[in-house]
């Protein structure tokens, strides 16, 4: 079985909730029973519950979506905890879009990044050739 494949996440997720079922790991996500069986036929499990359950759990997103390094993560180590809720709430509404509406919000960020990286380029530039700009 592939590490990489919803049915491996979903193992490592009923063994890092301590359960054995799917029926079990349902009722643990708050999630239908229904809805993990659709993930498994799908072969895709929405990144937003496994980030979630991974920080809520601190269990290593390393393990979980990879089956790679320990199950639980150092809380020394910087780790998927260190996620705000701004941005798992981020990564809640990204996946809720279709896959269309995710290349556009792609899309979107690229271009306001590449606009602050050419202001803060320009403002460079006017502090270059005239130091007493702030």
């Amino acid at each position: 079985m592939n590490n990489l494949s919803a049915d491996s996440v979903l193992d490592r997720l009923q063994l890092a909730a301590g359960v054995k079922s799917d029926s079990a790991l349902a009722r643990t996500l708050d999630v239908n029973r229904a809805t993990l069986g659709n993930w498994r036929n799908r072969n895709s499990v929405p990144y937003s519950f496994c980030v979630i359950f991974s920080v809520e759990n601190h269990i290593s997103l390393n393990w979980l979506l990879a089956g790679q390094g320990h199950m639980t993560y150092d809380e020394a180590e910087p780790s998927s905890a260190a996620l705000k809720s701004d941005h798992l709430r981020l990564i809640e509404l990204f996946d809720a879009l279709s896959e269309g509406q995710q290349q556009d919000v792609l899309q979107l960020i690229a271009e306001k990044k590449r606009l602050n990286d050419l202001e803060k380029a320009v403002q460079d530039l006017q502090r270059t050739i005239n130091p007493s700009i702030t």
